[in-house]
Formats: C-alpha cells, structure tokens, sequence
C-alpha cells in the first residue's frame, strides 16, 4: 500500500513538471528583470529602452548574486510555512492565542496562503532594490576602463554593464551610454545622485 503511495506520488510529479519548469523559468526571467532595473535604476538609466526581450531571457544567469537569490530565497517561504505546521500540530493551544483564535475561523487558510505570496513578493521588491543599492556602490569603487572608437578617441570611465549592444560607463558623474554596433559615439546622460 505504502509502495503505491509513492508510486503515484512520484508519477504525478513526473506529469507535473512539464508544466512547472516553464513558470519557474518566466518567475526567474521577471526576477532579472527587476534586479536589472534597480541596478541601472540608480543610474538614471531606464533599462527597458536598451534591452531586448533576449536579454532578460539570460539576465537571471548574468550575475552569480541574481542566481543564489533565486537558489536560496525559496528556502525562507518555505521555513515560515513549514515552522507554521509544526507549530499548529504540536501546539494549537499557543498557535490558538497567538492567532488570537482566528486560526478556527474558514477564511484563515486562504488569508495566510495570500499572506505568505505577499511577503515573498515584498521580499522580492527589498532585496533587488538592495541590490541596486549595492550595485550602485561597487560601481564607484571599480576601477576605470577605457573605451577606444574607430577614430582612436578613448573614453574612459567606470563601467556599470553591457545590455545587448550598448556599453554604459560612469564617467565622473555622468552616464555614457556607448552603443558599440552604430555609428552614434556616445549618449550621456547626467547623474542624479
């Protein structure tokens, strides 16, 4: 009987995972997005006007910090909801007071499972944007590149990231956007701090 049960278990996982692995992959793709768009946020950048749809594609695998996030952050969701289980089996009574006797009520269930997505989501929101704030920080602290055009003029700077076709540098306190596959120099763009 216990064979059967994790047979079947087992088989509907198997059939499952087909339809898993696409949304794991678009949570993780929107994920990058977000971390993107803090990162060059504190630039004054917009990000979405340089990128393409196949740079995001990639962007959770671009940087090792985006990809422990993501290996990682399941695991705090995951503690509070198992910590919650353990703690209404072992004892209702104290989970019982400390829900102030909601935790007997219909709509609890739902309301806590809503409670749980908002806090991965807020989660979410605060971590990249720490991120960026981070980013922003070991930007200015990197040591300056130097860019050569066609004409052998050089520019340097520090740089902040490659999207797609376009070089972005700090240089002093402006932002040089250097798109290296035109025959546009350089954008700049003042910094904000």
């Amino acid at each position: 009987m216990a064979e059967r049960t994790v047979k079947s278990r087992y088989e509907q996982v198997v059939t499952e995972l087909p339809r898993i692995l696409p949304l794991c992959y678009l949570v993780m793709v929107c994920i990058g997005m977000l971390f993107n768009y803090f990162k060059f946020k504190h630039f004054g950048i917009n990000i979405f006007q340089y990128a393409s749809v196949f740079d995001f594609l990639i962007s959770p695998f671009e940087d090792p910090t985006i990809i422990w996030f993501m290996i990682l952050s399941p695991i705090i969701p995951i503690i509070a909801f198992i910590t919650d289980r353990i703690w209404i089996k072992r004892f209702p009574v104290s989970y019982k007071k400390s829900s102030f006797g909601m935790s007997e009520k219909s709509w609890y269930k739902p309301v806590m499972r809503i409670t749980y997505l908002a806090l991965v989501i807020i989660y979410i929101f605060l971590f990249s944007f720490f991120y960026g704030i981070y980013t922003y920080r070991a930007v200015k602290m990197q040591d300056d590149i130097t860019v050569r055009y066609n004409d052998n003029e050089d520019i340097s700077g520090k740089p902040i990231g490659k999207v797609g076709n376009t070089l972005f540098l700090l240089t002093g306190s402006v932002v040089q956007i250097i798109p290296t596959d035109s025959y546009v120099k350089s954008i700049t763009i003042p910094l904000k701090e």
